[in-house]
């Protein structure tokens, strides 16, 4: 189930930062499209909003840096399995599973700080509008082919 749900999204990824002429301001759009969504979402009040965000862009940036890492390094796998050693495909094999539990402890540890700075029916929805807004991505991926 977990990899059904992995596989678009590193689609989406992929497709998002390979545009590099219009990166930076794609990547405004996205992350300005991406804060009203979830304050929207969320009703965040003001005061919400100022103690919430610094937490969320925290979790983000950790859990973007540990994508980065786990994609790194099955590009790695992808382009070198066949001249890779066993011994070296069980250490590549035991890192994927390392950056799985290192995504599912930030998460962990990730959802106490969001506790802290929002009342529990906010956690849960802000789960549910992470889901969401994925969602809503690729459902604009889709459509904009059929322009």
């Amino acid at each position: 189930m977990i990899k059904i749900k992995i596989i678009p999204l590193l689609f989406l990824a992929t497709i998002l930062f390979a545009c590099k002429p219009n990166q930076n301001k794609s990547e405004e759009k996205l992350k300005a499209e991406k804060v009203a969504f979830f304050n929207q979402k969320l009703n965040l009040s003001e005061q919400e909003a100022e103690l919430f965000w610094p937490v969320y862009n925290e979790y983000w940036a950790q859990k973007n840096q540990i994508y980065e890492n786990k994609r790194n390094a099955m590009k790695y796998c992808s382009k070198n399995l066949g001249k890779m050693s066993n011994e070296e495909i069980t250490k590549y094999s035991d890192m994927y599973v390392s950056f799985q539990k290192r995504e599912a402890d930030l998460l962990v540890e990730f959802n106490e700080k969001f506790k802290e700075v929002l009342p529990p029916v906010k956690v849960f929805i802000l789960f549910q509008t992470d889901y969401e807004f994925k969602a809503y991505l690729l459902n604009q991926i889709k459509n904009s082919g059929n322009k």
